[in-house]
């Protein structure tokens, strides 16, 4: 296992048994929100993870309670008061982590709880299986915040949910469950227990010829270019639009309130 790996961090944890590299996210007073730190170190872990000899496939998952509520919003007002014009890799991590993500060639299992919002739920179109509890409740609030998608969300989402499906989760920006994540083709199953079930489903992955899962992921999935070329032209439109004065009092006010309920924009707003 490469070093980086066997340094545990504030708000990530690494666990590495029998070839099964368990990535946990462990942030809970904020619903397991990713700031930039998070961002940078899981990016690494699954370069790290890809590259290691010793690690057959990868479970990412988050504490006992929620996977996780997607952007820290105080690191992303930060954001939408850069000067930066595009959103690069350096300046905002997110892209870096979903490049990283996208192009790890081992078998990647998300195991669902609770709270599954925005990059939470992008993240789940670079993993292979997704295995959510009945409890898990899902949300793309990219019009609430006065956003656009991002993770190459318009690349899979609509061949994956359906058109109007597709347009109702992410023209509506509501929550929704596991049974409509399951619909919209989000997630592979429901189960009792997502963990359990994620790690008896990568032991069995374990005992297959890694070569052959590589080869077999590679075919099935779009291809890598088009999925970070599809990355990079939503990260324009992002950098856009995560400056508007839509976005800055979406965020804003859910800073004041720390409430999940995103505020209604009002009528003349531009």
């Amino acid at each position: 296992m490469l070093d980086y790996l066997k340094n545990q961090t504030p708000h990530l944890n690494f666990d590495l048994i029998d070839g099964i590299l368990t990535i946990s996210i462990l942030r809970p007073k904020a619903k397991n929100a990713l700031n930039s730190e998070m961002y940078t170190q899981l990016a690494q872990a699954f370069i790290d993870a890809d590259e290691a000899t010793d690690i057959h496939v990868i479970i990412l998952r988050g504490n006992e309670t929620d996977f996780t509520a997607g952007n820290d919003m105080s690191y992303f007002l930060s954001l939408a008061q850069t000067q930066a014009t595009t959103l690069d890799e350096d300046i905002f991590p997110p892209f870096h982590f979903l490049k990283a993500l996208a192009q790890c060639s081992k078998p990647i299992i998300a195991a669902i709880r609770g709270c599954t919002i925005g990059v939470g739920v992008t993240l789940l179109f670079h993993c292979d299986l997704v295995f959510a509890e009945d409890n898990a409740i899902f949300q793309l609030p990219f019009v609430n915040l006065g956003l656009s998608v991002e993770g190459a969300t318009s690349l899979f989402m609509t061949p994956q949910a359906g058109y109007h499906l597709a347009a109702e989760l992410l023209l509506t920006g509501e929550k929704f469950n596991a049974e409509k994540a399951l619909t919209a083709r989000l997630i592979n199953q429901i189960v009792p227990d997502a963990y359990t079930y994620a790690h008896q489903q990568a032991q069995k992955m374990g005992q297959l010829s890694l070569t052959s899962l590589r080869i077999i992921k590679k075919q099935i999935k779009f291809p890598i270019e088009q999925i970070l070329q599809c990355i990079d032209q939503e990260a324009e439109i992002v950098a856009t639009r995560i400056k508007s004065a839509e976005t800055l009092a979406a965020v804003s006010s859910f800073l004041q309130t720390r409430s999940l309920e995103f505020p209604q924009f009002p009528k003349n707003y531009s």
